[in-house]
């Protein structure tokens, strides 16, 4: 079956090329395709960058120009009517008459043209060859590497025919020397300004001896004007600043003078030159619910906090006390961009303001300004609905929809107060029965969450977190129900977390404790869901009774405590269908066990993303979890078996660690390529014997090693039948190449490589299961494919297909290539990227 997909699949895309291949097809006589273009610097290839600054690209490719062979499907020339159709295809015209009535020729008409259509909006016309966009290229270049200090650079280009109609370009460029700073000398008026400059030279662009790269000495100008502005100099601004050059007697080296005049007023009909000075702040005014309509009436209501003036229409509904603590502009304070900036960053965080918040400053008589913020109330009150698709791991594809209320500014102090309640339905691979639809499993979560935008704490954190890190604190409680998700967990949760940045790559989270009760509603059908485990005792029922086992939960049940019973002997009458019976009992006492996991967390947060454009950066996350140690040092009861409880149930004892990275490169016209590994450790110790279910490792999934569904893969490279296969060590890597096909159309190349082990020394997995070593890394699974990914704009479409490359479980030596077909393949479906 699937050697004949395979084939089918084969000839559709075959036949695809072969009726488009003519690429030049609707290139105009007398004109050429830009088939490709190539840039070589002093005779050397050039690095992926330059070859943005080309003006006129060729069409899209990855091997062939798919964009382009789509759009030939189409005919750009297409009758506009159904008048000049019937001019046209006068013969067909008469046919479809006689067969069918006007309007239905006219809907035939119509959907022939749209098919059309269809075919030339989402592919892509041929490019036309431009030599004028080539000669701009070429003066693109050449400003290039004006700017990076090759001021004798040479650029020119060939033009080659490579077929009929079809021209490849390619750009030479010599650079010849480049040109280096000598001495710079700083020529700045004003002595405030230029004892600034003294006081921070070391921070300079323009070093002597670096090459003489303008964006050097855009960098130093933006530099300089930051400094002066942060450090009091109000009236600075970046067109103060002027470079002036100057050759040297050193060959290829320029003299540079940095000339910094005083600063320009106006008076009249004179302009005068004065020193610019530091500028200190007056007076700070607030106004908390501002109305242009009325701005008169705001006046009525003042409160003064730390000499900033606080004004309302009628009555103040936030705390000054607070909401100062979002506002770094003081009275007495000298002015500073960056406090304007962390003013504005923290008020919209606080969500209770519109976005749009106006600071103005105003200047005084006596030499300070006068700050006005201004700021638009949002309504107190606000219900929303989301609806949403949603993807993970054992939630394939799922829709989701949202209702939640939210009480705006609940204290005063900004705080914000969610109740929600959240429904979803999914469509899993794991859900114990296989005749329940698509969707076949749902999920209800009900929340209350309260955000405070400060430290909520006992102890004053300023000193160690101070309100510039924008530290925030949440306090939830949650409740949650699922069916046919495993054994249907009912979880309640409840948590208190900090959050803050310390820069605008760094942030930190604390989670001073997550509390979580889990209880298993659905543990009679165990032998349902874990059929594989029935399926073992079973045989041991066989071997033992000479007739099988009855699938009935308390029928198993009464037969592994028969089983079990030292009194009845079989340890040593059958030991080893005893041993089969015993692991089984204890993965079943395992599973079912209802449970607290008390959490305490840091996380660490490292991003180098500059905005959301930006698609070449590297992320990284660390994280430490501790489960129960402290509640177990407070805990005083104990169960039958001699574990320390809460609530009545055993508390779970753990430390996790876990290591994120990914890198990603932006390799231009819409391609990247994508780097991530993850590494993860959890170590059960003192009241726990194992990793709860629920805080285990599992490897395969949509948006982990495709080519195994998830809970298929590992232990290492173990044999086993069971449903749901977790692990206590995971290490996974991933290496995708996504790239633009045409119009919304992506796809991408992966490899998927890592597995899932034991490193708690279980007696329930073999030692090909578990983690003893580098070595058992000759366990990690390979997985290979490709996928493809429709961008809406507001969410991408996944569908990525993973062939087993390398299967460590196979017992015969070649583990290579074994299964590598659409038959064993996995077809994932997710809702944007995986990583």
């Amino acid at each position: 079956m699937s050697q004949t997909y395979t084939k089918i699949l084969f000839f559709i895309l075959t036949g695809i090329i072969l009726i488009s291949c003519d690429a030049a097809k609707y290139v105009p006589d007398e004109e050429y395709l830009l088939k490709k273009t190539r840039i070589l610097v002093n005779e050397k290839n050039a690095d992926a960058q330059l070859y943005s600054y080309i003006y006129q690209q060729p069409n899209t490719s990855f091997l062939i120009p798919f964009s382009l062979y789509f759009y030939n499907l189409g005919n750009p020339e297409y009758p506009k009517d159904l008048k000049e159709w019937s001019e046209k295809y006068p013969e067909k015209y008469d046919l479809y008459k006689r067969w069918f009535s006007l309007k239905q020729t006219k809907n035939i008409y119509g959907f022939y043209k749209g098919i059309n259509n269809w075919f030339l909006t989402t592919g892509q016309a041929p490019v036309i060859y431009d030599k004028i966009k080539t000669k701009k290229t070429v003066n693109s270049f050449e400003k290039y590497f004006f700017n990076q200090g090759f001021f004798e650079v040479k650029v020119d280009f060939d033009e080659k025919d490579v077929k009929e109609k079809e021209k490849e370009i390619t750009y030479k460029i010599t650079t010849n020397s480049q040109y280096y700073i000598d001495t710079i000398e700083a020529q700045i008026s004003s002595p405030v300004l230029d004892s600034i400059y003294k006081q921070n030279i070391d921070k300079t662009y323009l070093k002597q001896g670096t090459p003489f790269v303008f964006d050097l000495f855009e960098n130093e100008q933006k530099r300089l004007t930051r400094l002066f502005r942060d450090s009091g100099v109000f009236h600075f601004s970046s067109d103060y600043i002027g470079y002036w050059t100057d050759s040297t007697h050193i060959d290829k080296y320029k003299k540079i003078v940095l000339k910094i005049p005083n600063r320009r007023r106006v008076k009249g009909d004179s302009v005068y030159l004065e020193p610019f000075q530091i500028i200190k702040i007056k007076d700070v005014n607030v106004y908390t619910d501002f109305d242009l309509s009325s701005l008169n009436e705001q006046q009525n209501v003042s409160e003064v906090y730390e000499g900033i003036t606080y004004y309302a229409p009628e009555k103040m509904e936030h705390n000054p006390k607070y909401l100062s603590d979002a506002i770094f502009i003081k009275p007495g304070t000298n002015y500073s961009d960056l406090s304007k900036e962390l003013t504005i960053s923290h008020l919209r965080r606080l969500q209770n303001f519109k976005t749009s918040i106006k600071i103005d400053y105003i200047d005084n008589k006596d030499g300070t300004v006068t700050v006005n913020i201004y700021l638009v109330r949002l309504k107190k009150y606000a219900i929303t609905t989301n609806f949403d698709a949603t993807t993970s791991n054992i939630k394939p594809f799922g829709i989701l929809g949202k209702f939640s209320f939210l009480d705006k500014n609940l204290f005063k102090g900004s705080e914000i107060l969610e109740l929600s309640f959240q429904g979803s339905f999914f469509n899993t691979s794991i859900t114990p029965t296989s005749n329940e639809g698509f969707f076949n499993a749902w999920e209800v979560l009900i929340n209350s969450s309260l955000t405070i935008p400060r430290i909520f704490f006992p102890v004053n954190t300023d000193k160690i977190i101070p309100k510039k890190m924008s530290p925030q604190t949440m306090i939830n409680l949650s409740s949650g129900i699922q069916k046919n998700i495993g054994l249907d967990r009912q979880t309640l949760t409840t948590g208190l977390n900090y959050s803050w940045r310390t820069s605008k790559r760094v942030g930190h989270k604390l989670d001073l404790y997550n509390l979580q009760y889990i209880e298993n509603k659905n543990i009679e059908n165990y032998f349902f869901i874990y059929n594989s485990e029935y399926e073992k005792l079973n045989l041991t029922h066989e071997n033992i009774k000479g007739v099988p086992l009855e699938k009935n939960n308390t029928v198993i049940l009464e037969y592994m405590d028969e089983i079990l019973d030292p009194g009845n002997d079989y340890e040593q009458s059958h030991p080893d269908d005893y041993d089969v019976v015993s692991d089984v009992n204890e993965r079943y006492n395992i599973l079912i066990e209802d449970i607290v996991v008390p959490v305490i967390s840091y996380s660490l947060n490292y991003s180098t993303k500059e905005d959301l454009n930006d698609q070449d950066f590297y992320f990284f996350t660390g994280r430490v979890v501790s489960s129960g140690t402290l509640t177990s040092l407070l805990a005083t009861k104990k169960n039958e078996d001699g574990k320390k409880t809460l609530f009545g149930l055993p508390i779970a004892q753990y430390i996790k660690t876990e290591f994120e990275f990914k890198k990603y490169w932006d390799m231009k016209n819409e391609n990247i390529l994508v780097f991530r590994t993850f590494l993860g450790a959890a170590f059960p110790f003192g009241n726990s014997d194992n990793i709860p279910f629920s805080r285990s490792y599992n490897a395969g999934g949509s948006n982990d090693i495709r080519a195994w569904r998830t809970f298929d893969l590992g232990p290492g490279g173990e044999i086993n039948a069971l449903e749901y296969n977790v692990g206590s060590f995971k290490m996974v890597t991933n290496l995708e190449y996504r790239f633009k096909v045409f119009d919304k159309i992506y796809s991408a190349l992966f490899v998927d490589v890592g597995n899932i082990w034991d490193i708690t020394n279980s007696n329930l997995v073999s030692e090909a299961g578990k983690f003893t070593g580098l070595k058992s890394l000759k366990n990690s699974a390979i997985g290979s494919g490709f996928g493809i990914r429709y961008n809406f704009g507001f969410l991408v479409f996944r569908f990525d297909i993973g062939f087993k490359t390398y299967e460590p479980y196979l017992f015969d030596q070649n583990k290579w290539l074994t299964n590598y077909n659409f038959g064993n393949a996995v077809y994932n479906i997710g809702i944007n990227y995986p990583f």
